[in-house]
């Protein structure tokens, strides 16, 4: 998956090229756009059920009622801080603890740029404004080239990234 930055003009459509066929470009990535969000939103659903079981081993409802609101951000330092405590307790932190934070929060990266894309405004070259930032050099657009294997890209990581939790918590947490 490309990246890009180009300066945002006068108008918020000037610089990122021809965007009259974006509804054309985009139509063929909708379904695996749709993919990326079932997969992602199993995944932190995952990290609920586990925040969960820290939180209560009797009933979810407790912690449903303290992760129900939260951000995915919250919800992995959360997950990092029960883990990491549980692990210090038992004296051994597995040596895949730390990749998969780290991929956990790479899916939730991939899947922020995806669901938050501009994506009628994607240009012939398949670049989608993603969001626009204030540099040094002011006003950017950041693009993103996707592409289906791009998606299917992010689909496989977020499937992965899912796998390595299962790993986690039914070799190593309560």
């Amino acid at each position: 998956m490309r990246a890009k930055s180009i300066p945002v003009g006068q108008l918020i459509i000037d610089g990122l090229g021809e965007i009259e066929n974006a509804y054309d470009y985009v139509h063929e990535l909708m379904p695996l756009i749709g993919e990326v969000v079932l997969w992602f939103n199993t995944l932190e659903t995952d990290i609920d059920d586990i925040l969960c079981g820290f939180i209560s081993d009797r009933t979810d409802q407790k912690g449903l009622l303290v992760v129900g609101n939260m951000m995915y951000a919250t919800k992995l330092d959360m997950f990092e801080r029960f883990a990491s405590d549980f692990f210090r307790s038992v004296g051994d932190q597995p040596a895949c603890f730390t990749q998969l934070l780290s991929d956990l929060r790479e899916c939730g990266s991939l899947r922020n740029k995806v669901v938050h894309a501009n994506w009628m405004y994607t240009n012939d070259n398949g670049y989608t404004q993603v969001k626009i930032k204030i540099t040094k050099r002011g006003l950017e657009h950041e693009l993103v080239q996707f592409t289906k294997d791009s998606l299917e890209l992010i689909i496989g990581k977020i499937e992965a990234a899912r796998d390595q939790l299962d790993y986690l918590n039914i070799e190593f947490l309560p």
